[in-house]
């Protein structure tokens, strides 16, 4: 992955400074000195991905800071144009001698970036969406990685629409399903049920849209949501 060049020591001991005090003033909460630390290095693990500092001054707004032992995050706001949306970074650590040195998700949660500039309006993307997928509630915005590079995406679901079946279908397969159960009962088996049968209950899949906010492609796709075990 094609890294933006790192600040030398010297100039990120001062970026600490002042984008610390900037910030803080985003959050309008004055950040404690570990916190502070936290918010500086998923700073500069966002730079790290490719965009500039007068980007990330102008794009990105800092929404929170946690520092607890079993949790530590910096939750960061990303806007361009008329879109927005929010990137977490949980951080852990690895230990080197005696030093500790934090690692940061959002590094994997961006890819590697670009300076987005233009994109579709957002009237346009659901334009685009609805002639992709049709009707659809609740359209989100989201920033991360498709083959490693980031994308800002529009997406949106839709429950498949399932066919109802005639009255003469159904009495047939009435007739097909009491027709087994008399050979099973005769034969002194167990009725197993089909695959058809099993998925009768099921809900219909979920139809996904996503539409590339910069060149308005459209992928779509379908899923299921199953029960958590």
């Amino acid at each position: 992955m094609q890294h933006a060049l790192l600040l030398s020591f010297f100039f990120s001991t001062c970026a600490l400074i002042l984008s610390g005090a900037h910030v803080a003033a985003a959050w309008q909460q004055k950040l404690t000195p570990a916190e502070e630390a936290l918010v500086q290095g998923s700073k500069e693990a966002i730079l790290a991905t490719g965009i500039s500092e007068t980007y990330f001054q102008t794009h990105f707004k800092l929404l929170k800071v946690v520092d607890k032992s079993a949790d530590r995050r910096v939750t960061w706001q990303f806007s361009i144009n008329e879109h927005s949306t929010v990137i977490n970074d949980a951080i852990g650590y690895y230990t080197q001698g005696t030093n500790r040195i934090d690692t940061h998700s959002i590094a994997k949660a961006l890819g590697q970036t670009t300076e987005i500039q233009r994109t579709l309006t957002r009237s346009r993307a659901l334009s685009i969406l609805k002639s992709c997928i049709g009707s659809f509630d609740n359209p989100s915005v989201l920033y991360g990685p498709v083959n490693g590079q980031a994308q800002l995406v529009m997406v949106a679901y839709k429950r498949a629409r399932v066919e109802s079946k005639s009255e003469r279908e159904e009495e047939r397969e009435r007739e097909r399903e009491k027709r087994e159960k008399q050979k099973a009962i005769a034969a002194g088996t167990d009725l197993i049920e089909s695959e058809e049968d099993e998925g009768k209950d099921k809900a219909p899949p979920l139809i996904m849209g996503a539409v590339n906010l910069q060149t308005g492609k459209c992928t779509k796709g379908a899923g299921l949501i199953t029960p958590l075990l």
